[in-house]
């Protein structure tokens, strides 16, 4: 897309211009109004860019065509055809159609993340200095750029954590899901896992070896982080650069696994269904899972502890 940008009045930093008010520039275009060319006065200030815009593939076309062998997966249209032909029918969960973004460069991945998902630039610039992808604004956003030395399995397993978020958005009647980072991200790992094994391109057996070889590789239950450090979005995105990958991806996987396990599929599913009518987190995991968060945390330590030290 093309943008052109010209300010007339007082002098002010450009910052405070574009992006911190509520009512800045860039929120509204990017947010509010979709990509648009704004030329609002004569010029005092000057701010051309030009950038490709990134390639779009419909989920869609998950719904239609013949099955694919996922051993012969080499572009993303079959990839995503294949991820969700496994959530469907193995979880008759809905993939909704949502686009799938894929953008070649890391500052247009940037800029992504700031148009559909409302990110200030500090965070935007921040998570896409490691984000392979994310999801918002009716849609999936690829960062081609870290992606590019992954093979299609591993593509898979990505596409299909970010499809995973797509459905609990769906079960949330699309209401944001900003806290409890732990639960959100763990059953989208969880999710993608069981496709790459349904599709018999890994097996949950081999991830579970993996993974408690890495977290033990660490240090151990000590070393990790608390349940209360991978929260809010901002506590995780410190978290991941802080503690990586395997203490933050990994280790929900490992709660959200142990949460099935101490109640059920189901109870996991009513949680992100109850945020139809509640974005209260604490009493929504209560009346889902039937215990407080807090207990579940002490119980989950003791899990831990048994199965890493």
């Amino acid at each position: 897309m093309c943008r052109a940008l010209a300010y007339l009045g007082q002098p002010v930093l450009l910052d405070n211009l574009l992006y911190r008010p509520d009512s800045a520039l860039v929120k509204q275009s990017f947010i509010h109004l979709g990509p648009m060319v704004m030329v609002l006065a004569a010029s005092a200030v000057f701010v051309p860019s030009c950038d490709a815009a990134p390639q779009e593939i419909s989920t869609a076309i998950g719904e239609r065509g013949a099955p694919v062998d996922p051993r012969q997966i080499a572009d993303y249209p079959s990839a995503i055809r294949a991820i969700v032909r496994v959530i469907t029918d193995k979880f008759a969960l809905t993939v909704p159609r949502h686009p799938l973004r894929i953008y070649p460069s890391r500052e247009e991945f940037e800029g992504g993340l700031i148009e559909h998902l409302g990110l200030n630039p500090a965070l935007a610039r921040s998570t896409a200095s490691f984000a392979k992808a994310a999801v918002g604004g009716g849609g999936v956003l690829i960062n081609e750029v870290e992606v590019a030395g992954l093979t299609w399995p591993e593509r898979i397993e990505l596409m299909a954590h970010e499809l995973a978020h797509t459905v609990q958005l769906e079960l949330t009647g699309h209401r944001p899901l900003n806290r409890l980072q732990w639960l959100t991200e763990g059953y989208a790992e969880w999710l993608a896992y069981v496709v790459t094994d349904g599709l018999v391109l890994d097996s949950m057996a081999r991830v579970r070896v993996r993974i408690v070889a890495q977290l033990r590789a660490l240090g151990g239950v000590r070393s990790l982080p608390r349940l209360g450090d991978l929260d809010a979005f901002a506590n995780w995105i410190e978290a991941r650069r802080k503690y990586g990958y395997a203490a933050t991806f990994s280790l929900s996987f490992l709660a959200v696994e142990f949460l099935m396990e101490r109640h059920s599929y189901g109870a996991t599913i009513d949680y992100f269904r109850r945020f139809r009518d509640s974005g209260d987190y604490h009493a929504n995991f209560k009346a889902a899972f039937g215990e407080a968060l807090e207990d579940f945390d002490a119980a989950l330590i003791l899990h831990l502890a048994k199965t890493l030290d």
